[in-house]
């Protein structure tokens, strides 16, 4: 499932979408700006996703499409870079063409915890 956050295009694994709601409709959710960029807006549409906690919702903006992404362009993030990532779930990067893709694993996308700390990245 292809979708934006702020001028990023990211995807994660379509089976790790629940469903597609133009509102939220559940009690966890965040915006993928927030998420994954620590910046506000406007989402479209709001992906239904599953973690430990149960369903959860990541608002998005714009459109989000199922692509096929061909293995050839699939590569894991380099160590340096996972290393010192600040979002667990980043786990590699498509390239097809000229267009770079960031991919995230479903299963450690996740909203903050309600008992987190502010403080904590």
């Amino acid at each position: 499932m292809l979708f934006y956050a702020g001028s990023y295009r990211l995807a994660i694994e379509a089976r790790h979408v629940l469903r597609i709601d133009s509102a939220p409709t559940q009690p966890r959710h965040i915006t993928a700006d927030e998420l994954l960029l620590q910046a506000h807006s406007r989402p479209t549409g709001w992906l239904t996703l599953q973690d430990t906690e149960g369903p959860w919702q990541l608002g998005i903006t714009g459109d989000s499409e199922i692509i096929h992404l061909p293995s050839t362009a699939i590569h894991p993030l380099p160590p340096l870079l996972a290393a010192r990532s600040r979002l667990p779930a980043l786990c590699g990067v498509a390239l097809e063409g000229r267009q770079l893709t960031l991919l995230l694993n479903g299963a450690r996308l996740s909203p903050p915890s309600a008992t987190a700390s502010p403080h904590q990245p």
